[in-house]
């Protein structure tokens, strides 16, 4: 792991900073490497300061799909940003990185799914925000004047373009999701 939090000015660590050292650990190198033992070296404490913290590793593991389901949250920035829905709708597609450089979001949204496959609690959150994004999209195409069937057709394939960004690799296709991107845009929203 590449990831050094020493505690080098000798502060007191709060339970943010565990849990921020755990998702970066998890978005790294995934669910299995965030270890209370391993933490503590890496951000240079004793895990008994986890422990005044924390009951134990699940009520950390909760706290990171909280963040990851609270704080990641690009449709809260895209409505704070405002506009009509279809510029709500660009603002989201265009938050998405589409260079081959990924940023840490992407590398989280994978790891926090890969670890839904195995575990309850990360599943029901998964399932969780894939609903509430869909949901979102879909009432911003039914605002643009789509049908409910239509518009749910197309929050589905929204949501799986901008989710296909973080898996695929376009390495071998420079440039390819720039290229096409205004296009997409412009027929997923496209009446």
């Amino acid at each position: 792991m590449n990831t050094r939090l020493k505690n080098n000015n000798n502060k007191r660590l709060g339970k943010e900073d565990w849990v921020l050292a755990a998702f970066t650990t998890l978005s790294e190198s995934g669910v299995a490497a965030v270890r209370v033992v391993v933490l503590a070296k890496n951000m240079g404490v004793t895990k008994g300061s986890f422990y005044w913290h924390f009951e134990n590793r699940q009520e950390l593991l909760d706290a990171i799909l909280k963040k990851w389901r609270f704080e990641q949250r690009v449709i809260d920035r895209v409505e704070a940003i405002g506009g009509t829905p279809k510029t709500m709708l660009k603002n989201l597609l265009a938050s998405v990185p589409r260079s081959v450089r990924r940023n840490k979001s992407g590398a989280t949204e994978l790891a926090v799914r890969s670890w839904a496959r195995n575990d309850e609690k990360a599943a029901e959150a998964v399932a969780m925000v894939d609903k509430e994004r869909i949901v979102w999209t879909k009432q911003r195409l039914i605002d643009m004047g789509f049908s409910e069937d239509i518009a749910e057709m197309r929050a589905f394939t929204i949501y799986s373009y901008i989710m296909a960004q973080g898996v695929f690799s376009t390495e071998k296709i420079p440039d390819i999701l720039e290229r096409i991107h205004d296009n997409a845009v412009e027929m997923f929203l496209q009446k």
